[in-house]
């Protein structure tokens, strides 16, 4: 192995995460906000999502957009801060998972674009 791909970032140090908002705009700003703070390198925002939960004994049925952004596992407190200072819901659903394997050029470029 090269002593570049040595040096390559591992999956392990990086995350996605997923959030959901009520709509496009806020969304977008979202997404901007982080990404302009260094925080994530890359987001998708994903319109058409219809999510189904119970509130004060009623079904709830809405539509939401879907938020998946690629980062560093050391930034998760503070994107978890900053969404929550942004977000427009009092409890906003914000999800990390680790990623176990991936594109590894890619990799090393969320490793490149963020803090």
């Amino acid at each position: 192995m090269t002593e570049e791909k040595e040096a390559s970032a591992k999956p392990a140090e990086f995350v996605m995460v997923y959030v959901t908002v009520d709509n496009e705009d806020g969304a977008v700003h979202l997404a901007t906000a982080l990404v302009i703070d260094k925080l994530v390198a890359y987001v998708n925002v994903k319109t058409g999502a219809r999510s189904i939960y119970e509130a004060d004994g009623i079904i709830q049925l809405e539509n939401e957009v879907v938020i998946v952004m690629f980062a560093k596992r050391s930034n998760v407190e503070r994107i978890i801060e900053r969404v929550k200072e942004i977000h427009s819901y009092a409890v906003p659903c914000i999800n990390v998972m680790p990623i176990i394997e991936g594109n590894k050029d890619f990799l090393d470029w969320v490793d490149q674009q963020t803090l």
